[in-house]
Order: structure tokens, then C-alpha cells, then sequence
């Protein structure tokens, strides 16, 4: 029978930690929105979901800005604004204006309007000027007008693509230049570390996009690319406004036909809207109305004819 050395020490299961132990170790460590579980995962308190801690946040950001006392304090609205952060949420990472929106629209649901409807008009066309992501509301109806809308937003690579060629034009005389200097130029970058580093990126980078943008802005003056999909069928169109030399261009309203359902839009470039101005129904119908009027037209014209040749 083999016997287990003197000095091998059996080692005995540690009982678990009771409750108020965790708590008095852990209780500076999370708080009411931001807490684990024995495995070590995070746990929502009453199974709120993301939705419904974005709602008590804006809730308490109006309550803050608008309301007599404030519902949370301040350490519980940092931790509501921690937990949002972890969950990916980003209502909590918004500016002022923004939240401000976000609050108005919420408390204008409810029938608790926080601000005129000027001023909060104001606030959206200002946030789409900054293509805010809390005013872009898609494809709707519109219930008073019955027109259906949509949002626009700037194009940015096609209007960075827009300096391509006075880009290519810079660089064909930077050649040339380096070329007339006996490759003066192609030296000064060759120049030992870091000298030529700092010729590239300090020096000629710089003036290229400087150049290349001020001749864009002298040829397309005032220019922007609106892009938004279509409300009737959702293809994206695109649409330019601004002036090409001294030849004057849309500022306001451009009117097109969609690539896709041959729809008739309307892009409003201070709103940032696409309206829907007669769907393919409407023109066809309109085309069938204007087709059935001619022939009525010709048919009456013949028919005067005929009893003209009569009487003769």
C-alpha cells in the first residue's frame, strides 16, 4: 500500500464569497447600469434593453435642461451614460444639438412640446446642414401634402473627385517646372532623411491641394453634389448645384428624373429633401389624358372637315 509523502498537502475547495462580502469589495467598482455576473458577464438591470436606457437618458437630459427637479443625480446619470457608451449605443456621444432634437422629438411624441415648431425646424434644417445622423428620417409620406420625401446628403467622393483634374494639371507643371530647373525639384526630395520628408509633405503636398482646390473653386464656384435615394423606388441619384465659370447654375431647387422608376424628383439643397413630384402612375396617366385629349381633338377636326365636304 502506497502511503502519500509527509510534507503533500491536500488542498481544500475555498467556500464561495457570501453576497455582502461581493458587495462590500465590488460596491466602488459598478454601480446601478454598470454591473457583472458571477461568469463574469454584464448584466442590464430589470432587463431594460438599449432602446429603453436611450429613452431614460434623453429623459433625464430633458428633465435636466427643461424640467424643475432633475429624476437621476449626477452620479447616476454618468453611470446611465457609461452603460450606454459599453453597449455601443451612440445617443450618449452626441452634441448639444442633437440631444436637444432628439429631446424635442421625443417630448413632442408625448404631447409635451419643449419648443416651437419654428425652432425646431431651425434645429433640423441646421443639423442636415451638418448631416446629422439624428436628422435623416428615410423614405415617408407626408400626410398633408401627400407627396413622399426622402433625405439628401453631400456626395463628398464625387465632389473630392471634382479635383482630380486640376490635380493632374498641378502635377503636369510641377513636371515641367522640374524639368526647365534641370530636375531642381526631384533634388530637393532626394535630399537625405529628413529633408526630403519634410520638402514632400510639408512643401509640395500642400501646395499641390492648395492649387488643385483653387482652380476647382474658380471652375465650379459654390459647388456641392446632393446625393439620396429616390423615395418611390429607393435608387440613389445624384444632382449638382453651383455655377461652372461664369455660366450660372441651380442654388436652391433641382429638378430630375430618377435613373430607375423614371420618377420626377425635386432636391431642395438648404432642406436637404427629395421630393417625389409625380410617381411613374402620374406621368403615364398624365400622357394617357393628354394623348386621349389629341385624338379627341383630331377627331373633332375631322368630323367639321367631313361635314364641311358634305354641305359642299
Amino acid at each position: 500500500m502506497e502511503h502519500s509523502p509527509k510534507w503533500l498537502v491536500r488542498a481544500q475547495p475555498e467556500a464561495p464569497p457570501t453576497a455582502e462580502a461581493t458587495f462590500e469589495e465590488g460596491e466602488q467598482l459598478t454601480g446601478d447600469y454598470c454591473s457583472l455576473d458571477s461568469a463574469g458577464k454584464r448584466v442590464r438591470q430589470e432587463n431594460r434593453t438599449v432602446g429603453e436606457l436611450e429613452q431614460e437618458f434623453l429623459e433625464a437630459m430633458s428633465d435636466y435642461y427643461y424640467g424643475d427637479k432633475p429624476k437621476l443625480t449626477d452620479e447616476e446619470f454618468e453611470l446611465l451614460k457609461e452603460e450606454l457608451i459599453w453597449a455601443g449605443s451612440k445617443v450618449a456621444i452626441l452634441d448639444g444639438d442633437e440631444q436637444r432634437f432628439l429631446e424635442a422629438t421625443q417630448a413632442y411624441q408625448k404631447g409635451q412640446p419643449i419648443m416651437s415648431d419654428d425652432d425646431y425646424d431651425a434645429l433640423k434644417a441646421e443639423l442636415k446642414l451638418k448631416s446629422s445622423v439624428v436628422a435623416a428620417q428615410g423614405p415617408r409620406c407626408s400626410i398633408r401634402s401627400k407627396k413622399m420625401y426622402s433625405d439628401a446628403y453631400p456626395d463628398y467622393l464625387r465632389m473630392t473627385a471634382l479635383n482630380v483634374p486640376a490635380a493632374l494639371l498641378v502635377l503636369g507643371f510641377l513636371f515641367s517646372l522640374d524639368d526647365l530647373t534641370g530636375f531642381e525639384v526631384t533634388s530637393l526630395l532626394e535630399l537625405p532623411p529628413p529633408g526630403g520628408i519634410i520638402v514632400l509633405w510639408a512643401v509640395v503636398l500642400p501646395t499641390l491641394y492648395l492649387l488643385s482646390t483653387s482652380i476647382t473653386n474658380l471652375v465650379l464656384r459654390d459647388h456641392t453634389i446632393l446625393k439620396g435615394p429616390c423615395p418611390n423606388c429607393g435608387t440613389d441619384n445624384f444632382t449638382y448645384f453651383g455655377d461652372i465659370f461664369t455660366v450660372s447654375g441651380n442654388r436652391g431647387v433641382n429638378v430630375l428624373e430618377c435613373s430607375s422608376c423614371k420618377a420626377d424628383l425635386t432636391y431642395d439643397l438648404n432642406k436637404r429633401v427629395i421630393v417625389v413630384d409625380k410617381t411613374p402612375e402620374e406621368k403615364a396617366e398624365a400622357m394617357a389624358a393628354a394623348a386621349a385629349k389629341k385624338a379627341a381633338s383630331a377627331a373633332k377636326k375631322a368630323a367639321a372637315a367631313a361635314r364641311k365636304a358634305n354641305k359642299a
